[in-house]
């Protein structure tokens, strides 16, 4: 009985390990490792998925370095969370799936070691597998061309442009089919592409989820569907514009394969694709440059037509009042960006006799065909009756000659500073009217008509009387200097458009991050600080002003990798909420660094490109 006892304990114990052993296999996680495509071209990455199902300690993947092979884990993770009820039993599942970009930068068939992640404290690796890389050419398949309306202008002149992205419709004979022009937009890659000064369109129709319309296109014999998108930009130097900033990715669909759908019916879907590219070239656009005989010495590039007006308050001031000079230039064709504009020259000797002002540049504001500059003046001694006549030339472009307008003399009333006597400071009138007591004569000197106190020949140094003293003569020059640092920072404010946005560039995007576009305020605070209007600033642009300013390479990297990221998200179909606020955090940090660059230099580098 003992043996037959003992052995059915140990049936009970190994039944009841096995049991354990189950249930410890049923609940480990299941990591799943899958790479596509294993064919692929230069610039062009294949994906490796690491799909984690029911893990919750879950690492980042470990990645080997092959020699022309670029491997890195794409930023976000895809976590799928679902609940199961059979019969009140509550079931769980938690699906985590990773992403690992390899993109091969050389031709040739790489050996890629295991990739091992590590989940619940369990280590997994995929097998060694291999891909092959080619070199992906365009051919004929994709083009780019910027033509101008008119065709010649002057340097500095509106123009209306038009970038047209020509690319052949993909055919299957094996299929039978001819992908449409709303099919073939769905293969550009954005990522990859830069539109120039294309890029606030394309950004515009990405918000209202709209995408250029494609027509197709007889181009020396061969079908070419044409997409279009129009803007408006100003030369700033003669000959052929450079539109190579333009570049166009395109991933063309090479090849096709057939499914079948729920109902057994077969669907077409692009089962492969090629990266192509290409840059845009300007077609038939000339640039004349402005003509220097007859140029007048206020000539500060203005082109168009343009009048000008001048209003000063107040008018009746004292030495050193300021005096407000608001100077409206008004475009009078209304075709003209007036946002590049420079103020008429207030440098002159018959301002400078007179008046002093601050040296910072005008920065005017812009209200429909109008632009407001305003300065502060002050004037030097009194007996002055006006504000001179300003000039402001432009380079007419119907007549192609140049020409001047003056401000009417604006009359003014300067009078002297009111000065305080000493003595009013120091005392009131009415002991200024007491006459002071007689001294009476002594042989020894004089002796004021008081009785000697001991007082009165006591050391009084370290009395209170000497602090109050030198409170007394401190505090009025301190409250003097503050008030006139006050006032002259209220009136730089108020006159300097500049200034004031310069000051304000850090308030106006936090509230820019409020609303939750990362990017805008990231351009906006660069905008901001090199005086450039708001909405104009690119990601090239931005790279460029933090190369002027000073910028670290790390810095530099961030904020494009930053504004690169948010480009994808507004042409990609719909993006997380947690990646929106992920964006808004990243630019929260790259503010902070901006903040310690000198702009100062970048803005000045800024203004001599624009001049």
């Amino acid at each position: 009985m003992a043996i037959t006892r003992s052995s059915k304990l140990q049936q009970l114990v190994a039944l009841f390990l096995g049991v354990l052993f189950f249930c410890a296999d049923a609940i480990a996680a299941d990591v799943e490792f899958s790479l596509a495509p294993r064919e692929t071209w230069i610039g062009s990455p294949s994906t490796l998925k690491i799909v984690v199902r029911g893990g919750n300690d879950i690492g980042d993947p470990i990645l080997p370095q092959v020699a022309g092979l670029d491997i890195e884990v794409q930023p976000g993770r895809q976590t799928m969370n679902s609940m199961q009820i059979v019969n009140g039993n509550v079931t769980r599942n938690n699906t985590t799936t990773i992403a690992v970009m390899i993109t091969p930068s050389v031709v040739g068939v790489f050996t890629i070691p295991p990739i091992t992640i590590v989940v619940d404290g369990v280590q997994y690796s995929s097998k060694p597998t291999s891909i092959s890389s080619a070199v992906s050419t365009t051919g004929d398949l994709l083009t780019a061309q910027v033509i101008g309306n008119p065709k010649k202008v002057w340097v500095g002149q509106s123009l209306d442009v038009t970038l047209r992205i020509l690319v052949k419709p993909f055919q299957s004979p094996e299929h039978k089919v001819t992908l449409g022009e709303a099919d073939m937009w769905q293969f550009i890659n954005p990522e990859r592409s830069e539109f120039g000064p294309f890029s606030k369109k394309f950004r515009e129709l990405a918000q209202s989820n709209q995408r250029p319309i494609g027509q197709e296109e007889l181009v020396d014999g061969h079908a070419y569907l044409v997409y279009e998108v129009s803007t408006q930009i100003i030369p700033s130097t003669s000959g052929v514009p450079d539109f190579s900033d333009i570049r166009i990715a395109w991933n063309y669909p090479a090849r096709l394969s057939s499914t079948r759908d729920f109902f057994g019916r077969n669907e077409l879907s692009v089962s492969a694709t090629k990266p192509i590219s290409t840059t845009a070239s300007a077609v038939d656009i000339d640039v004349l440059p402005l003509p220097t005989a007859g140029q007048p010495a206020s000539f500060q590039g203005a082109v168009g037509s343009f009048g000008l007006s001048a209003s000063a308050k107040p008018v009746r001031v004292a030495v050193g009042d300021p005096i407000t000079l608001t100077l409206t230039v008004t475009d009078l064709s209304g075709t003209q960006h007036l946002d590049t504009v420079q103020p008429p020259q207030l440098e002159i000797p018959a301002i400078q006799s007179d008046f002093r002002m601050p040296t910072a540049p005008l920065a005017g504001s812009v209200q429909g065909n109008t632009k407001t500059f305003t300065q502060t003046l002050r004037p030097t001694h009194a007996g002055i009756e006006q504000i001179p006549p300003i000039e402001f030339s432009w380079f007419d472009t119907t007549t192609g000659s140049y020409r001047s307008a003056k401000t009417q003399p604006i009359a003014l009333s300067v009078v002297a500073s009111e000065h305080i006597a000493t003595d009013a400071i120091l005392g009131g009138s009415s002991q200024a009217m007491t006459p002071p007591k007689q001294l009476t004569a002594a042989e020894g000197g004089l002796t004021a008509n008081v009785a000697p106190t001991f007082e009165m020949v006591q050391d009084q140094s370290r009395g209170i009387g000497m602090a109050i003293g030198i409170v007394m003569l401190v505090i009025p020059p301190l409250a003097c200097a503050a008030i006139l640092f006050v006032q002259r920072r209220r009136d730089r404010l108020s006159g300097d458009t500049a200034f004031a946005r310069e000051q304000g560039a850090r308030s106006a995007a936090s509230r820019r991050l409020a609303s939750g576009d990362a990017a805008a305020a990231i351009v906006g605070y660069i905008a901001d600080r090199i005086n450039q209007p708001s909405g104009t600033v690119t990601r090239v642009e931005a790279h460029d002003s933090l190369v002027d300013a000073n910028a670290p390479s790390d810095l530099l990297e961030r904020v494009d990798r930053l504004l690169a990221q948010c480009e994808r998200s507004r042409f990609a179909a719909a993006h997380s909420a947690d990646l929106s606020q992920e964006s808004v955090s990243e630019a929260k940090a790259c503010i902070q660094g901006l903040e310690k660059l000198d702009w100062r230099k970048a803005r000045s580098v800024h203004e001599g490109k624009r001049s």
